[in-house]
């Protein structure tokens, strides 16, 4: 599939030792959340944590990375090279892992668990600006490095579940462990990932650089607050599709395969990225996103049957990959080398906060009204939509695009 994304002079040519680097670091680096996804919560019930407060363990690590983000954006931007900031985080999230077997009680849990997850989130953002930075300098396709962490992540559910099965429930723990492991390891074996040393202008902001501030004029801003909303609408599928489709009667296995079908779509179109990309305005992609979102969220409120579920389920190719792909890709032709970590961290602050408000008002609504709650979700969408339009009639499409 890779060789699919590439032009057909170069179609089955070996990958450059940067790109096989950071292709092998992105196929690990979703390894770790695999596990987490699969068993942590039956893991902490065994414990004796109750629903709440597996809530709260789930909810910690997210402020944090909301809080601190922008933060660890700015210091990446400031090194020598963007590959030191992930390792640190990467290394941190490895270490604190170890001790997750020790952990017992709530309290001390919850300080082990964040601990080990925050800083490797922190760094979710330098990466994606580093290596999409790196893919552009190099000519290769960020979007087929991308979709090795999407395969990565659909293989290591299934390998996790059987896992478990076969070593039991402790299993988990060392799991975990020796998958941030790997991902540490993979961080290390990076390229050298930024071009040229860091320009200090001196022109620093409080939260946000001044530079970033500048980057982000309104018909900027716009699209990427659109790509962010239509990234939680995503979120809110994860948390509630599969209890959605158990209402409708559907079996744990179909409920498996629409899943893993969503997960596929994504990474075909991932691996075809630089053939989408070089076509349209990253700006329009983004609002084919917001349409084809309207669609497969509107599908999801009707209970439709299981035909349409397919081809909704297939519809994640755009409403997930066009939205986030388009939006990194947007960022970082807005801004130079200086503020890249900084201006995707920001991207991911507004993921990482719009998921927080939107799956929280998503399930409350949803214990009241079932699946009518994804109008919710056709709602955002619309608006995301709007968005892009009115950013598209402020500027309208050029090179930089």
């Amino acid at each position: 599939m890779a060789c699919a994304s590439r032009p057909l002079n170069e179609a089955c040519l070996p990958m450059a030792k940067p790109e096989f680097a950071a292709t092998r670091y992105y196929a690990t680096a979703f390894l770790a959340p695999a596990v987490v996804v699969t068993y942590l919560p039956i893991w902490l019930n065994e414990r004796g944590i109750s629903d709440a407060e597996i809530g709260l363990i789930n909810t910690v690590p997210m402020l944090g990375t909301l809080l601190f983000s922008i933060f660890v954006g700015r210091l990446a931007d400031r090194a020598s090279d963007w590959k030191q900031a992930i390792m640190f985080g990467t290394g941190l999230a490895a270490v604190f892992s170890l001790l997750l077997g020790l952990a017992d009680g709530f309290w001390f849990i919850l300080l082990i668990w964040t601990l080990a997850i925050m800083p490797a989130s922190l760094v979710g953002p330098v990466a994606d600006a580093a290596t999409l930075r790196l893919s552009m300098r190099l000519g290769f396709s960020f979007g087929s490095t991308r979709a090795w962490g999407t395969l990565g992540y659909l293989a290591m559910c299934f390998l996790t579940g059987y896992l478990i099965l076969w070593f039991g429930a402790s299993a988990f723990v060392w799991l975990f462990a020796a998958t941030c492991a790997i991902r540490f390891f993979a961080a290390a074996g990076l390229p050298r990932l930024r071009d040229t040393q860091p320009r200090h202008t001196g022109t620093r902001g409080r939260f946000l650089s001044h530079d970033v501030m500048a980057a982000f004029k309104p018909w900027v801003l716009l699209p990427v607050v659109a790509g962010a909303i239509l990234f939680a609408n995503h979120m809110v599928m994860n948390a509630f599709s599969s209890l959605a489709w158990k209402e409708q009667g559907l079996s744990e296995p179909v409920i498996g395969m629409l899943i893993a079908l969503g997960a596929a779509a994504e990474a075909a179109t991932m691996f075809a990225w630089s053939r989408i990309n070089t076509r349209f305005p990253a700006r329009v992609l983004i609002m084919f996103a917001a349409i084809a979102s309207i669609l497969r969220w509107a599908a999801m409120t009707l209970s439709a049957p299981l035909g349409y579920l397919i081809i909704m389920q297939l519809g994640q190719a755009i409403t997930f990959t066009f939205a986030y792909l388009g939006c990194l890709y947007f960022i970082s032709k807005r801004t130079n080398e200086n503020i890249s970590a900084e201006a995707q961290s920001l991207f991911g602050v507004m993921t990482q906060g719009f998921s927080i408000l939107i799956v929280t008002g998503f399930g409350v609504v949803f214990g009241f009204i079932g699946v009518k709650a994804f109008w919710i979700c056709v709602v955002l969408s619309l608006l995301a939509l709007i968005m892009v339009q009115i950013s598209l009639k402020i500027h309208r499409p050029d090179a930089a695009d």
